[in-house]
C-alpha cells in the first residue's frame, strides 16, 4: 500500500473488523485430518467497522460465520442452509412469569417466524465460487437489505 511500515503502528490494539479467523483456524484444522469426515464449524462474535451510520449500516455488530465440508455438497445445499438458518433467527419474548409473585409454571412466548422472504444474488468473493449475496425484504425500509453473504469453497 506504499507506506512506511512501522512497528509501533503495527503494535497497537485494532477492534476485530471480521471473524474470518475463526474460520481459517476451522480450515486449518479440517486439512489436519489424517482421513477426512464430514464437518460444521461455526461461530459467532461481535465486530466493529469505520461505517458511516444509517438504517443498515452500524459501527458495530455480531457476525456469523460458517464452514460445512462434506463432499457432493452443492450451491443449492448452501441456499437450504442459509435458509434454514434465517428462519431459525425468530424473535421471542423471555420466558417469565405473568408477575413477580404469580403462581404456576413459566410463560413461554411463541417465536416469530425469523426471516422468511430471502433473495440470493451472484456475487464475487475471492475466495469462493460461486458466491452469493443474501437481501431479505426489510417491512420498515420498505426495500431489501443486505443480510448475508456466502459461497462455496473451491475443491
Amino acid at each position: 500500500y506504499k507506506y512506511e511500515w512501522r512497528l509501533e503502528e503495527a503494535r497497537r490494539n485494532l477492534l476485530r473488523t471480521h471473524t474470518t479467523a475463526a474460520s481459517a483456524r476451522a480450515l486449518y484444522r479440517l486439512a489436519r485430518q489424517e482421513k477426512f469426515s464430514p464437518v460444521k464449524y461455526f461461530s459467532i462474535d461481535r465486530v466493529f467497522r469505520n461505517e458511516s451510520l444509517d438504517a443498515t449500516h452500524l459501527a458495530e455488530f455480531h457476525q456469523v460465520e460458517g464452514v460445512v465440508a462434506d463432499r457432493g455438497l452443492t450451491l443449492g445445499h448452501l441456499m437450504g442452509i442459509l435458509r434454514q438458518f434465517f428462519t431459525k433467527l425468530g424473535m421471542g419474548g423471555t420466558p417469565g412469569r405473568g408477575g413477580r409473585d404469580s403462581p404456576g409454571p413459566p410463560l413461554t412466548l411463541p417465536l416469530s417466524p425469523g426471516i422468511t422472504q430471502l433473495r440470493f444474488k451472484p456475487a464475487y468473493n475471492p475466495y469462493t465460487e460461486p458466491s452469493m449475496e443474501v437481501f431479505s425484504y426489510h417491512k420498515g425500509l420498505k426495500k431489501w437489505v443486505e443480510v448475508g453473504n456466502s459461497g462455496v469453497f473451491r475443491p
